[in-house]
């Protein structure tokens, strides 16, 4: 449960780059928003610092003032967690969906790691949340950190388009993109350290591309 509860015990820098892209590939939206997270009574909150290297305007801090206080009433009356809030865990329930191929070991960050190709087992596989839908027909590898057996890398691939959340209106398809984890310290954590992907959605009738990077940078412990 470390990357569950890592959130109360660390402060750190988040970035998001953000880009749109039309039909010949040309971004239409590009933009990189700067975020300090920090945990207020256990729960980390990512307060924007700057848009495209710019401080806010008057209007996006008033923004981030109202998100602030709409999350300091979440705070004294949660509600309940949406399903595609649920963090993926690397749990029996996940792994279970899959079968692996050993593929050889190979370096990541300097660590040797154990390399596996993944893809949906045949014949029905559990739905209980609206994510599923995407994770039974993704494939891809998995790289796992030899020393530690960590899960260090993943990349993955939608092999088929997939319906959206309100069903026969949109869909999203060419989804691809990897996640990685490192240890914040020397035989510390391991905790996410960038998520990328790109990926067409289809509404009605007009296909947006887009791509979105995270990187969570700069750790630090709390007390």
């Amino acid at each position: 449960g470390q990357e569950q509860n890592f959130g109360a015990r660390y402060r750190y820098q988040m970035r998001q780059r953000n880009r749109e892209f039309n039909g010949d590939d040309e971004a239409t939206v590009d933009e990189l928003l700067h975020y300090a997270v920090a945990p207020y009574e256990g729960v980390p909150f990512a307060s924007l610092l700057t848009r495209n290297g710019q401080p806010l305007t008057e209007d996006e801090q008033a923004d981030e003032t109202k998100r602030w206080e709409e999350f300091l009433e979440s705070l004294e009356a949660p509600e309940e967690e949406d399903d595609d809030e649920i963090p993926m865990v690397f749990d029996d329930e996940l792994i279970e969906r899959y079968t692996a191929t050993y593929d050889g070991i190979r370096e990541l960050n300097g660590r040797p790691t154990i390399v596996l190709s993944f893809e949906p087992r045949p014949g029905d596989l559990p739905v209980r949340r609206r994510t599923d839908h995407a994770l039974n027909n993704s494939r891809g590898l998995i790289w796992i950190d030899q020393s530690t057996y960590e899960v260090a890398r993943v990349s993955f691939e939608l092999m088929k388009r997939v319906r959206l959340w309100w069903g026969i209106l949109g869909s999203i398809s060419d989804a691809s993109g990897h996640l990685e984890r490192r240890p914040v310290e020397p035989g510390g954590p391991w905790l996410l350290h960038e998520l990328d992907v790109y990926y067409h959605v289809r509404v009605l009738f007009s296909t947006t591309r887009k791509s979105e990077t995270t990187t969570w940078n700069d750790f630090e412990p709390i007390g």
